[in-house]
């Protein structure tokens, strides 16, 4: 071995090292030192190219999968860490073009197998995915990651017996996988079991699943548990959007006061505003926006969001770097810091614990002629939006509207409840508490309604 092969060696060999211990900055370093000397070296690429998933720095990340399958195009991890990189830039046709790949190269890589499982499901294509979730199981009998992901695609099928032995069999091969246990409450909620859903729920002790175990408290025996459950977490989880939502609903159903501290009252929240005037050539700016959509992949109804009767983007629009992108980006930003000043005096958690570090992901969704979203929050959120592109004519009453209510997913209607209802104009932002149900509402028309829709989050 040369000199110079010896150093280089050394010097993969300290990248690999520091890699292993997550010392990912250094390692990044090491990577490219050694692809500044020779750039073809293969191992080096897959490595940075796993470190920039890490990152979130997709679109780098892309190119360097790109490089490593130019020099092994026989390779199935390139293939893998390419398909990971797409299904993150919302290029989930592509995604699976190289999954595919990746299983013909090397049938037995289950991390492809069980991700192309997971993009299935959310196309809808639900007995091609719960295939995939069978072939890692196949593969691999104690992946209870995958016997839990086909509990989910069965539930969604309404096969609710097999989804129930699926995530048994996910605890019973780990006990400490606590997403099982919390997928095993949430479907024994939903079949009303509510016993065996507040033991499960429990034994989760998840954000999510506190959440849903004080609902499922609520609805099993009404005020008799609940007050005890929320106090508790008032004072030991009271960041959790969903217990907010919950608290925000009983107090207005049963007249009691609201002591969840995080957003009391959500109404007092919400911020509209047209921004037209605020844009330099609307219609230039619409129709570059246009142009940019109209190159973004939709998925038509996807399982795991609220539309109905609409296309929804994946990933996160605003990895895109588009100019009228940044702009739009950018716009949205200026709101929202107008925003924090307007509601600066507020004493819900809400605000005075507002994150001091956050990412803004946005995707765009596209409604059809009776298309609609169901009431639903974001609970990963913290400050939610939606910016206004094309809105159908010829209206009738609060068709295409949003609708800002108490109550959504499986909870109890109640007409007596206050809702804001706001009929949308182009270039009109609405910005809100994630923790607020929000439906649209269907519109019988064949023009078609665009929406940029958006969440703060913390990060």
């Amino acid at each position: 071995m040369s000199e110079k092969s010896f150093e280089l060696q050394e010097t993969f060999n300290q990248a690999l090292e520091n890699y292993k211990k997550k010392n990912f900055k250094i390692a990044e370093q090491l990577y490219n030192q050694i692809l500044k000397n020779k750039p073809n070296h293969f191992e080096s690429l897959l490595y940075l190219s796993l470190i920039l998933l890490n990152n979130r720095n997709f679109i780098e990340a892309k190119k360097i999968c790109e490089m490593a399958i130019k020099i092994q195009p026989t390779n199935a991890a390139a293939y893998h860490n390419l398909g990971r990189t797409l299904k993150e830039l919302g290029q989930n046709e592509k995604a699976i073009i190289y999954y595919k790949r990746s299983i013909e190269l090397q049938p037995n890589l289950i991390a492809s197998h069980n991700n192309l499982g997971n993009i299935l499901q959310e196309f809808g294509k639900k007995s091609e995915a719960v295939n995939c979730f069978l072939n890692v199981i196949k593969i691999q009998p104690n992946m209870f990651v995958a016997h839990n992901n086909l509990g989910i695609v069965y539930q969604e099928m309404n096969e609710n017996e097999k989804a129930i032995e699926c995530f048994k069999k996910a605890i019973e091969i780990n006990s400490k996988f606590y997403m099982a246990h919390y997928n095993l409450g949430k479907i024994y909620k939903k079949i009303k079991n509510y016993k065996e859903a507040i033991k499960f729920f429990k034994i989760a002790n998840t954000t999510r699943s506190r959440a849903e175990l004080l609902e499922t408290t609520y609805f099993s025996s009404g005020l008799e548990n609940y007050s005890e459950i929320l106090r508790t977490l008032s004072s030991k989880d009271s960041l959790n959007l969903r217990v907010a939502t919950m608290a925000a609903y009983v107090s207005k159903k049963e007249n009691i006061q609201n002591d969840y501290p995080f957003c009391k009252n959500p109404f007092d929240y919400v911020f509209i505003k047209n921004l037209e005037k605020e844009i330099n050539s609307p219609d230039k700016f619409s129709e570059n926006i246009a142009k940019v959509l109209n190159n973004v992949e939709l998925i038509w109804q996807p399982t795991s969001k609220s539309t109905t009767g609409g296309f929804h983007t994946s990933g996160n629009l605003f990895n895109k770097k588009d100019e009228i992108i940044l702009q739009l980006k950018k716009i949205i930003e200026t709101q929202i810091n107008i925003y924090k000043d307007k509601f600066k005096s507020g004493n819900d958690y809400f605000i005075t614990k507002w994150p001091k570090r956050s990412d803004l992901e946005g995707w765009h969704v596209k409604l059809m002629k009776k298309g609609f979203q169901k009431s639903h929050i974001h609970p990963a959120g913290w400050l939610s939006g939606c910016f206004y592109l094309k809105i159908p004519t010829k209206l009738k009453k609060d068709e295409g509207g949003i609708r800002f209510t108490l109550s959504g997913y499986d909870y109890p209607t109640d007409k007596n409840l206050p809702v804001i209802t706001h009929i949308p104009k182009i270039f009109d932002i609405v910005l809100f508490p994630s923790s607020l149900f929000h439906e649209t509402i269907p519109f019988d028309t064949r023009e078609e309604r665009h929406v940029i829709a958006f969440d703060l989050s913390p990060k």
